[in-house]
């Protein structure tokens, strides 16, 4: 049976994990030396590993030749971990058992001793969506636990872990994994899996991960079944909807020219073709960012994109101010509630571009204050 990649390339040992060095060292020392916390919060966006590092944890300490940091792979527990059938590792998701008769029955879940293996491991994904009740109910089981017992509660949203049960827990906020890191873990996997892609290609499904290791290698693998053992970056393009620095362009062009009408028509085209007015709107709010971005603090880490297409952002940055940039990024970023909420999405659209034109006209309310000023003095 098929497996997808990013349940293949999965880590099954903490040298394998990307850019969380600082979780990697702790949680080896603290295995090493005997220190296995009761509870943990890992926190961070998604996609970056959470999960994966509180399985990771649950493998070290259960493997018959541990707790170690180096899991065999080969005893009855790891293959079960490798499986996902664990029978002392619990895995719950607290956006659908969030309410607190879940959590009574994992408090007295909590009392039995490991079927067979040294620790119970309990990974409470999503935990921020446990009611008030829940956590209460979960409270004291998290302060006074049995010793065989861990718990690896994982979040995006650590601000909503109330703080009574943030303080009996021990905190880890994972990185986001940067653009060059997720690239580099693509060439490896197609390298392994025997597939050609070049760097636009890595480049195009890293972009539609957004950040999120599991989300790249899901594009990826959907790359794959679309294109096969060669991929090409337009299909690529086409498949993910993420859009060509060229596409983007062609709005800044318009706004060089204070074109309006070719603004209605790069809609019109956009429509015609299929495409997600929404998802054009995501690239365009993440193009006007790039182009502010590299105008205050040039090319580097802060822009997910290759050093070729950062080049290209320098010299359309270099035509604009950075206060036309601003005014342009912060009109876009409020036109994404009207894409949400509303049908009309071509409309909001159309009129969201023109915008862009108009804004660029006019003049910043610093210079005429400063003028006004000017005018009033020198009639008294």
């Amino acid at each position: 049976m098929y497996q997808v990649i990013a349940r293949k390339y999965r880590p099954r040992l903490f040298a394998e994990l990307v850019n969380q060095q600082h979780v990697r060292d702790t949680l080896e020392r603290a295995i090493t030396e005997g220190r296995v916390a009761h509870s943990y919060i890992f926190s961070g966006q998604r996609g970056v590993g959470k999960t994966t590092v509180a399985r990771l944890l649950a493998r070290c300490l259960n493997c018959t030749g541990g707790p170690t940091i180096t899991p065999c792979g080969a005893c009855k527990s790891c293959r079960e971990m490798d499986m996902g059938n664990a029978a002392d590792v619990i895995q719950i998701d607290a956006a659908s058992n969030r309410g607190i008769n879940e959590m009574r029955e994992l408090r007295e879940n909590v009392r039995f001793q490991p079927a067979r293996d040294r620790y119970r491991v309990f990974i409470i994904d999503e935990a921020h969506q446990i009611t008030s009740e829940g956590f209460n109910a979960l409270l004291k089981t998290l302060e006074e636990p049995p010793g065989w017992a861990v718990f690896v509660l994982c979040t995006t949203e650590a601000h909503r872990i109330p703080a009574t049960i943030a303080s009996r827990c021990q905190h880890f906020a994972f990185r986001s994994v940067g653009f060059e890191d997720v690239v580099g873990l693509l060439e490896r996997i197609c390298r392994q899996e025997g597939i050609e892609a070049d760097p636009e290609s890595l480049a195009v499904i890293t972009q539609a991960g957004d950040g999120s290791v599991r989300d790249s290698l899901s594009a990826l693998d959907q790359a794959i079944a679309r294109c096969g053992a060669r991929l090409d970056s337009s299909e690529v393009r086409s498949l993910l909807g993420v859009f060509s620095l060229e596409d983007l362009n062609q709005v800044t062009r318009a706004l060089l020219d204070s074109d309006s009408r070719r603004m209605l028509e790069i809609v019109g085209t956009l429509v015609r073709e299929g495409h997600d007015l929404q998802q054009f709107w995501r690239g365009l709010t993440r193009h006007f960012r790039n182009l502010l971005v590299i105008k205050i603090a040039g090319a580097g880490r802060l822009i997910a994109a290759p050093s070729s297409e950062q080049e290209r952002l320098r010299d359309i940055a270099d035509r604009f101010s950075q206060e036309d940039l601003i005014r342009y990024l912060d009109l876009m970023l409020g036109l994404g509630e009207d894409l949400q909420w509303n049908v009309s999405q071509r409309a909001y659209l159309e009129l969201g571009l023109v915008k862009l034109v108009q804004a660029s006209k006019l003049p910043l309310i610093e210079a005429e204050v400063t003028r006004l000023n000017g005018t009033g003095a020198n009639a008294t």
